[in-house]
C-alpha cells in the first residue's frame, strides 16, 4: 500500500516539476523580446510551484511514516540529514519559490534548485556525480519540451491570432537542439544505469524499452507538428485546430512516460541482474524444484543502509543445485554470506554461491549463512515485506517476500567484518 502510495506522489511530483520548471524554462526562451508575451503561463506556473509544494511534503511525511512514524531526533535526522532530505528541501524551496515569482525572470533559480534535487536521490544518484549531471541535463530537456507544449496549447486558444504561429517558429528551431541534448542525455543515463549492458529479459530494462517506444511516438508526432502542420498554419483550413490535437496527445505521452518512470523508480532496480519484477503475489513463487520456507528478516535501526534476510530452503530435486545470486527492488545489492567465530567474534565472509544437496534443507538463520542488503533504497520496518529474487544454478529463478519482524523479534545473534 506505502509503495502504491509513493509511486503515485512521485509520479505528481514529476508532473509538478516538469509543469514549474519546464514553463518557467519555455517561457524565457520562446517569449525572449515579445511586445506581448502570453498572460496564461504565470498562473500555471504558479500552481505547479504549489503542487510540487505539497508532493514534496507528501513524500516527507510518507518516508516519516515508513521509518515508523516517531518524532525522535533519529527519525528527523534520517528524514531531514539525509540524501532525500537535500532532495525534499530543494523541491520544497524551489517550489515555493516559483510560486512566489511566477511572473518575474528571478523564477529560474527555484528551476535550478528543481533540478538538482533530481540528482541528488534515486537511481541515477547512486551511480556517482557523471549521472546525476546526465539526469539533470534530461530533466532540463525534457520539462523544457513539456513546459513548451503546455505554453504551445495555451496559446492556440488565446485570441492574438499571430501569438500562436511565433511561438510555435520559435519552438521548433529551439527543439531541434534541446530536443537531441535530451536524448544523448537519456541514453547516456540509461547506458550508465545499466552499465554497459542491455538485457530485454530483465525488468527495468523492459522499462526502459517501453520508455523508449513512447519516445519515439512523441518524436514522431513531434515531426507531423513541424513538417506538416505548422507550415499551413498561414493558410486557411483546419491545422489550427489538429496543431492544439497533436500537442494535446504530446502532452499525454510525456504523462505516460512519467507514470513509467514513478514506477521504475519505485518498484524496479538498474542494477539488478535478475528482473526483480514487483508483484510476487504471494509468499513463495518458484520456478523449480525449490521451496522457500518462512523467508524473514529484522527490522533495522533508524538510518540503516544495510539489513539481513533469513529463511530455510529446502532443494526437492534429486540433484544437488546451488543458490548463485540474488536481488530486490529495495537495495542496490544483495549479497550471500557466511558467519564464522573468530575470537569470540562472529565475523562474516561474502560467499560466490551455496550449495544445497540433493533433497535436503539448507537453513539462513543468524551466525550461519544469510542475505546481505546493503545500500538500501529505503529502510526495513516491521511490517513490511521485501520482495527479493534468488536464482538457482538449476532450479532458476525463485521469487520471495521476505516479511520483516521487529528488531529484537528473532534470534539476530552477532557479527562484525
Amino acid at each position: 500500500m506505502l509503495e502504491a502510495l509513493a509511486a503515485i506522489i512521485k509520479g505528481l511530483s514529476y508532473i509538478a516539476a516538469f509543469v514549474a520548471v519546464g514553463t518557467v524554462i519555455a517561457r524565457a526562451s520562446l517569449e525572449g523580446n515579445l511586445v506581448r508575451p502570453s498572460p496564461g503561463p504565470t498562473s500555471l506556473i504558479w500552481w505547479a510551484g504549489i503542487a510540487l509544494t505539497l508532493a514534496a511534503c507528501g513524500t516527507a511525511a510518507l518516508f516519516f511514516i515508513r521509518l515508523g512514524g516517531n518524532a525522535d531526533s533519529t527519525t528527523l535526522d534520517a528524514i531531514f540529514l539525509s540524501k532525500l532530505g537535500v532532495a525534499f528541501a530543494l523541491q520544497l524551496i524551489g517550489g515555493l519559490w516559483i510560486a512566489s515569482f511566477a511572473g518575474r525572470p528571478i523564477a529560474v533559480l527555484g528551476t535550478a534548485l528543481i533540478l538538482l534535487s533530481f540528482g541528488v536521490v534515486g537511481h541515477s544518484a547512486s551511480r556517482g556525480l557523471l549521472t546525476s549531471l546526465t539526469i539533470v541535463l534530461h530533466v532540463a530537456g525534457a520539462a523544457w519540451w513539456f513546459g513548451g507544449l503546455f505554453m504551445l496549447l495555451l496559446a492556440s486558444r488565446a485570441s492574438d491570432v499571430n501569438h500562436f504561429p511565433t511561438l510555435i517558429a520559435r519552438f521548433s528551431r529551439q527543439a531541434v537542439w534541446i530536443v537531441g541534448l535530451l536524448l544523448v542525455a537519456a541514453l547516456g543515463t540509461a547506458s550508465l544505469l545499466v552499465e554497459w549492458r542491455f538485457d530485454a529479459s530483465l525488468g527495468y530494462q523492459q522499462g526502459l524499452l517501453t520508455k523508449l517506444g513512447l519516445t519515439a511516438f512523441l518524436l514522431a508526432l513531434a515531426g507531423v507538428n513541424k513538417l506538416v502542420l505548422t507550415p499551413r498554419l498561414a493558410g486557411p483550413g483546419t491545422a489550427r485546430l489538429w496543431l492544439r490535437r497533436m500537442i494535446a496527445a504530446e502532452l499525454l505521452l510525456f504523462l505516460a512516460i512519467m507514470a513509467t518512470t514513478a514506477y521504475l523508480t519505485t518498484y524496479l532496480s538498474p542494477h539488478d541482474r535478475n528482473d526483480s519484477m514487483h508483484g510476487s503475489g504471494g509468499q513463495v513463487r518458484a520456478s523449480g524444484p525449490i521451496d522457500i520456507i518462512a523467508p524473514w528478516a529484522p527490522a533495522m535501526p533508524k538510518g540503516a543502509r544495510t539489513a539481513a534476510g533469513y529463511m530455510e530452503i529446502a532443494n526437492n530435486q534429486m540433484i544437488e543445485d546451488r543458490l548463485v545470486a540474488a536481488s530486490s527492488p529495495w537495495a542496490e545489492h544483495v549479497t550471500l554470506h557466511a558467519s564464522n567465530m573468530d575470537n569470540g567474534i562472529v565475523r562474516m565472509r561474502e560467499i560466490a554461491a551455496l550449495p544445497i544437496p540433493a533433497d535436503m534443507r539448507i537453513t539462513l538463520r543468524p551466525g550461519v549463512f544469510h542475505l546481505m542488503f546493503t545500500d538500501l533504497y529505503t529502510p526495513f520496518v516491521a511490517g513490511d515485506t521485501v520482495p527479493l529474487t534468488l536464482i538457482f544454478e538449476r532450479a532458476g529463478k525463485v521469487e520471495v517476500t521476505l516479511h520483516v519482524r521487529p528488531l529484537g523479534g528473532g534470534d539476530l545473534g552477532g557479527h562484525g567484518h
